[in-house]
């Protein structure tokens, strides 16, 4: 049964990491250096970087910023009794956590499992917050959780069962890995599923205003999607403005290996005929490693999606893949529509990817270096796929905590342009923590 209660966070205390960062221009103390784009924001935290003891082993996976310049970052946060809790903070824009939210800027919420964790957060125009991910272990298996806080960071009794909502598919694996909005206030979370053949599938499920499934979507509110491979999983969701809706994942297992995932919706769920192979796109780099795990839209609707891709002599790199309206590679992006980035670690992986005011895309992940330390890492490229020489050393950049274990996992460019990552970093006392940087654009 669905807990009933809003739980605080057994060490509801917060501090700013000093860290050091991996590039030397990152920390130039010259005003000139001090400006440009691609390195770390001096108003923001302690040189840029703020680390957020939640609790003990808590760790950021999505983050927002609200149109006041308050960030919301969300996870998970580990309770001795309860497990894993879903974890919001927000911060003020300075860095600090906002004392107006919650616990001293922290909010902890149980949905009974043994593992709740929040992989996605967005903030509705009434200021209003949705986190929404996958509550590990209940009595129905791992099921797809959703809460919606008010501005305060109370849960939002108008909302579900008293502000959550744990949907079971009735498979034992359903999981909720992205959110979107639409103009209606209605909410699309975007996961994985688990088919009566054993494998998992792309899961799509429309929430009403009020948390119920919408059954003007899909069947009951729910759109299961294969791709043939042994597991479907959606990692990121963007609803377009004429209302279809793009839900990006990896498909594993398939004939090809791992392959990037990706599908268009009508607004009723089902597959647009116009995209693709009947509203699928599946598409192999050639390395049997191809992972989606971001999108974003350009302003013209053609498609961003971030990722990973295997090199056999660097390991895995950064890819950025651009799709044109019907869901071809862009033969004006890239080469042939793909972009391959090394940071020079071992795996260099994309979490996230945002787009400038301007037009400049900004993908942010980490990079596990050779040595075993992992840093946050973040592009930027020009609009037709190459690195901007005018951003960090050569259109990359990269941060450390000092801690050898930094990952960068989410991504939002502020309306300023400055751009905000939210990650892990570990705490030898307390284990992972939250970890933010901000840069300047």
């Amino acid at each position: 049964m669905l807990g009933a209660r809003q739980v605080p966070v057994r060490v509801p205390r917060w501090r700013v990491g000093m860290g050091v960062t991996a590039l030397a221009a990152l920390t130039a103390c010259s005003p000139a250096h001090a400006a440009a784009a691609g390195t770390l924001d001096n108003a923001f935290g302690a040189h840029g970087k703020v680390w957020s003891s939640v609790g003990t082993d808590s760790r950021a996976r999505a983050v927002a910023v609200q149109p006041d310049g308050r960030i919301v970052a969300a996870g998970a946060v580990h309770d001795a009794v309860e497990g894993d809790n879903f974890a919001v903070v927000r911060y003020l824009p300075d860095g600090t956590e906002d004392p107006t939210f919650g616990v001293k800027g922290i909010v902890s919420t149980d949905f009974d499992g043994k593992s709740d964790v929040a992989a996605a957060v967005v903030v509705q125009p009434d200021g209003r917050i949705v986190a929404v991910g996958t509550s590990h272990g209940t009595a129905t298996g791992d099921n797809i959780a959703v809460a919606r806080y008010n501005s305060d960071g109370t849960l939002d009794p108008n909302f579900g069962d008293g502000g959550r909502v744990s949907t079971d598919l009735g498979t034992q694996a359903d999981h909720g890995n992205a959110a979107a909005l639409q103009p209606d206030g209605k909410l699309i979370v975007a996961g994985s599923t688990r088919d009566v053949a054993g494998s998992d599938d792309f899961v799509l499920i429309r929430y009403t205003t009020d948390g119920k499934p919408d059954p003007g979507f899909g069947s009951a509110g729910v759109v299961a999607t294969d791709f043939a491979g042994k597991a479907d999983t959606a990692n990121a969701v963007v609803v377009q403005p004429d209302g279809r809706i793009l839900a990006v994942g990896t498909s594993h297992g398939t004939t090809t290996g791992d392959n990037i995932a990706v599908a268009r919706y009508n607004p009723d769920g089902t597959p647009d005929p116009s995209f693709g192979d009947g509203g699928r796109v599946s598409t192999d780099l050639g390395t049997k490693a191809d992972h989606g795990n971001a999108v974003a839209l350009q302003p013209d609707g053609r498609i961003l999606v971030a990722g990973s891709t295997h090199d056999t002599v660097q390991g895995d790199n950064f890819v950025l893949i651009r799709y044109t309206t019907d869901g071809k590679l862009d033969p004006g992006f890239g080469k042939s529509g793909v972009v391959a980035t090394d940071f020079g670690g071992a795996a260099d992986v994309a979490n996230a990817v945002g787009i400038e005011s301007g037009g400049k895309i900004v993908v942010a992940g980490t990079s596990h270096g050779a040595d075993d330390s992992d840093r946050i890492a973040v592009a930027r490229y020009t609009r037709d796929g190459t690195l901007d020489n005018g951003f960090g050393r050569a259109g990359q950049a990269t941060t450390e905590f000092g801690k050898k274990a930094d990952q960068g996992r989410a991504i939002a460019v502020q309306a300023d342009g400055r751009i905000v990552i939210a990650g892990v970093t570990h705490d030898p006392a307390l284990g992972d923590s939250f970890a933010l940087v901000r840069y300047r654009a």
